[in-house]
């Protein structure tokens, strides 16, 4: 009998598993999807590196929807149970909650090693990948760069500020440009228009400006001059992170475990780079071990509340996993700032929601009811009224 109840639980939170999983990767994909196409669409990039942009981003979304798919998964199951007095049965047969754990157990783990394995290995050599390829890209398109009404500092020794671009990119208006390239002077250069081109020797761009002026000033600032200009040419160089893929630094979350850890070691000084060296390489195991609290929260929350359906299950996961997020990111900055132990502040949220979710089950074995799941499930049942999914009455 328990063998045929495992795997009758088990079934139902595979299946929710897989669609919550494909369903909140698409919705974390989408804006990325839209930024994306108007690199192919308007910038000329290949489909192909879109392609390649997108599957590099996945392992980082994978390490975040992982856990979040198993709270949801626990959560519309045992909604879902309850509601069909399958619970009540169980419980009626001699089953305690006790005896309906492996199944959530099973799914929590396998969560759990598959996003480590995504967080150690896979998301490093992703973030390494996607940041290689736009350095690629920089060199080939350094134009695409260039966003309207935002101060850019990337080209060497240059402020640009453009105030709207076109479609393509490479026409510019209302320009701005800081150029301190001259140890001398300081150069500040007003245009109403510009256009981009590539430099012929491949390094670089040249914006060609119209219809502007150049006002000099002398570092000492003893010496002003201004200069009017129908056309003007300025030379571009590359970002400065688009050295060499040997020459660029490497970021914490492109590291691998083990770099992480030497990097850590040879850190002489506890500031906030070594903060945030810590911080990365806990998250690498705190998150992962997310999967088997959640998946643990969500079948006690299910058998306690009274809501029921896809809907109250699907705000419920939302609310409990933002509040997992908002600790997760307070607990990092904190532990970046040094205002609490990176370590601790990094296993803080799974500390708080673990032992939450003993005391919570603990009571519920013991049908002991909690005030504060009645709250839960007042509040969820009233925005659930609100969404246009949620089932209606049956006709009697």
């Amino acid at each position: 009998m328990p063998r045929i109840l495992y795997r009758y639980i088990f079934k139902d939170l595979c299946l929710v598993f897989g669609i919550s999983l494909v369903t909140f990767t698409f919705v974390l994909l989408v804006a990325k999807i839209f930024t994306f196409t108007d690199l192919v669409i308007n910038k000329g990039v290949s489909p192909l590196i879109l392609i390649h942009l997108i599957g590099y981003k996945l392992p980082y979304f994978f390490v975040f929807t992982f856990p979040m798919s198993t709270l949801m998964a626990t959560l519309i199951t045992f909604l879902r149970l309850s509601q069909d007095l399958e619970i009540t049965a169980m419980k009626a047969s001699g089953i305690s909650l006790v005896q309906i754990l492996p199944p959530v157990l099973v799914l929590s783990f396998c969560a759990y090693l598959a996003t480590t394995f995504t967080a150690v290995f896979l998301m490093p050599e992703g973030n390494r990948a996607f940041r290689g390829m736009v350095h690629d890209l920089t060199h080939q398109k350094a134009y695409v760069g260039i966003v309207p009404q935002v101060f850019i500092d990337d080209f060497e020794d240059l402020i640009l500020y453009v105030n709207s671009v076109d479609t393509s990119g490479r026409r510019l208006e209302n320009i701005f440009i800081s150029d301190e390239r001259d140890p001398g002077l300081s150069h500040a250069i007003i245009a109403k228009r510009g256009v981009v081109l590539d430099n012929p020797d491949r390094r670089g761009l040249v914006l060609r400006l119209s219809s502007g002026e150049i006002h000099y000033d002398s570092k000492d600032l003893k010496s002003t001059d201004t200069v009017q200009f129908s056309t003007y040419e300025l030379s571009l160089d590359l970002p400065r992170a688009a050295g060499t893929a040997g020459q660029r630094e490497i970021g914490e979350s492109e590291m691998r475990l083990k770099e992480l850890w030497q990097k850590m070691r040879n850190t002489e000084h506890k500031d906030v780079k070594y903060n945030a060296l810590v911080v990365e390489f806990h998250e690498k195991f705190s998150v992962p071990f997310a999967c088997l609290i959640l998946g643990f929260v969500g079948l006690v929350i299910a058998v306690q509340s009274k809501a029921h359906g896809f809907s109250a299950g699907a705000a419920m996961a939302l609310v409990i996993f933002l509040v997992y997020y908002i600790l997760l990111s307070a607990a990092k900055n904190l532990g970046e700032s040094g205002s609490l132990p990176p370590a601790l502040g990094l296993w803080l949220p799974n500390l708080l929601l673990g032992t939450l979710a003993a005391v919570m089950f603990v009571r519920a074995c013991q049908e002991r009811p909690i005030k504060s799941m009645e709250i839960l499930t007042l509040w969820v049942q009233k925005m659930t009224s609100f969404l246009p999914f949620k089932r209606r009455k049956q006709a009697p």
